[in-house]
């Protein structure tokens, strides 16, 4: 699991717009978890649609001025070490579909 930490708020409104945009946690949940340092999301590392949504999250928090720290069960993880993820799946599916379809025209 990726979890994604708040460090300092930029612009407030703002970021508890987008988090209550990505999240199902009452607003006054996410304040206190803010308040604690505590994870405001968690999303599974395996999951792509899952990585692409918290990268955009992570990019539009620091548009407006927000920290995030992001750590999975060996640490921190930086938003480089995500996009690596993200470009990594992406690869193996295009490889998956080339082989798919070159054993679907074996077979024809």
């Amino acid at each position: 699991m990726l979890a994604i930490f708040i460090d300092s708020i930029g612009d407030k409104s703002g970021t508890y717009k987008l988090l209550r945009s990505h999240s199902s946690l009452p607003f006054s949940l996410i304040q206190s978890r803010i308040k604690d340092h505590d994870t405001v999301i968690e999303v599974d590392m395996l999951d792509l649609d899952e990585l692409k949504k918290v990268r955009e999250l992570i990019r539009e928090l620091s548009a407006i001025g927000t920290k995030v720290t992001m750590r999975d069960s060996t640490g921190i993880i930086t938003l480089e070490i995500v996009n690596n993820l993200i470009s990594t799946f992406e690869e193996i599916a295009a490889e998956r579909e080339e082989l798919d379809a070159l054993m679907f025209e074996e077979e024809e």
